[in-house]
């Protein structure tokens, strides 16, 4: 009995030191700054968007219509590029990870895939739209903003709910 209680002991304690710390935030800035390494818990991206292990993303349209160019599947024996199948549909981050000024996303696997995904490059996948982001895109804020005017001309809303919305989307239009 006293054999395996110490055995129980040595091999607690060796998982213990096996243990990696997690550093709970990283920006965009600190990553490519190399201020930060290893597992974090929340990326802010370099559009100020912040992404938690256990948030739900939303896969976006591949570059080349056809694989991803940033979001790949892990097979365990190697990375394969997720096919245009995957379009529109979520996961859940498992781990954030840094290592050589990139972040990189561990996934679950899109519904009716098999493998989990692995997502580099997290701000070029989200400026090229292959994660959908949270954050309205300047394209999508001045067709907002659009459909807002036409509603104003044609006397569905107030010249005041305008200029609010105005407000609210003037920043993201570049």
């Amino acid at each position: 009995m006293k054999y395996i209680i110490l055995a129980s002991i040595a091999i607690l304690s060796f998982n213990i030191g096996l243990g990696q710390n997690i550093t709970p935030s990283a920006t965009y800035d600190e990553v490519v700054n190399k201020k930060v390494k290893g597992l974090i818990q929340t990326y802010i991206s370099k559009s100020g968007e912040k992404f938690s292990v256990g948030d739900t993303i939303t896969i976006g349209k591949p570059m080349n219509n056809e694989t991803y160019s940033y979001l790949f599947q892990n097979t365990g024996i190697g990375l394969e590029p997720l096919s245009n199948l995957a379009s529109g549909k979520t996961v859940i981050i498992k781990k954030i990870k840094i290592s050589m000024r990139r972040v990189t996303f561990s996934t679950t696997p899109p519904k009716d895939f098999i493998f989990a995904l692995k997502i580099g490059l997290i701000d070029d996948a989200l400026k090229n739209g292959e994660l959908k982001s949270k954050i309205m895109s300047s394209s999508e804020a001045l067709a907002e903003l659009k459909r807002a005017k036409d509603k104003l001309d044609l006397g569905l809303t107030t010249q005041e709910e305008f200029d609010a919305l105005r407000n609210k989307l003037a920043p993201l239009i570049d």
